[in-house]
């Protein structure tokens, strides 16, 4: 299992050396690797938006079945779960990139670490992107993105009765905390994150505008 680890980490020290080398900077070295990764993942993007979409649609039908059955959790999951079967809707997608990203996150961190840095590839503020950021400036852009991340993810799905105050604070509170760890650690996992962070929003945006098919209980409603 560890040699399959530091397979991983050669493949990503390998790839960053050579956008390095393409760009003459570790920055862009490191946004570039994070743009492959993310059209990596793609399809699985993909799959995130549109199961967004569709739970999205569905908050009506979920609210009046947790209304009825508010009594009866075992009832009420058992008929969440009908719905979203129904619906083709699996609540797990949205969290499968972010977990598929983990292992290339924590790759990553090793490779920037072990990396050996010279000064002429510093085009950028930052020389060594294995320590954080002196000057604190990609921690802002992880706190931004992130809230900016938060934001469109409330957007697609609406909160759940109660859950209201609670997802507000959610909104204010994760760009804190990411910002307070981005401070902390690698300036590369920085620049990774934020990169990520910018693709799926731009991601995100551009399948909201693409037309999508009808709920399967909208399509019931009408006939």
């Amino acid at each position: 299992m560890l040699a399959i680890w530091h397979g991983f980490v050669y493949i990503l020290t390998t790839l960053f050396l050579f956008f390095t080398h393409i760009t003459g900077d570790y920055v862009l070295g490191v946004v570039l690797l994070t743009i492959v990764v993310r059209l990596v993942l793609l399809p699985l993007g993909v799959t995130q938006v549109r199961s967004f979409q569709k739970m999205a649609r569905m908050a009506p039908r979920q609210r009046e079945l947790q209304a009825k059955h508010k009594g009866n959790p075992q009832k009420m999951q058992e008929e969440l779960s009908a719905l979203y079967k129904e619906e083709g809707v699996n609540p797990a997608a949205g969290c499968l990139p972010l977990l598929l990203q983990l292992p290339v996150m924590y790759g990553l961190f090793d490779a920037l670490r072990i990396f050996h840095y010279s000064a002429h590839h510093g085009l950028w503020i930052w020389q060594n992107l294995a320590k954080p950021d002196p000057y604190y400036i990609l921690p802002v852009l992880v706190a931004v993105s992130t809230f900016f991340m938060q934001r469109q993810s409330m957007q697609m799905t609406p909160p759940q009765p109660g859950m209201e105050q609670s997802q507000k604070m959610m909104l204010w509170l994760m760009p804190i905390m990411f910002g307070y760890i981005a401070s902390r650690l690698s300036a590369g996992l920085s620049v990774y994150y934020v990169t990520s962070n910018l693709f799926q929003l731009a991601q995100t945006m551009v399948l909201l505008r693409a037309p999508q098919r009808p709920a399967t209980s909208a399509k019931k409603a009408t006939t």
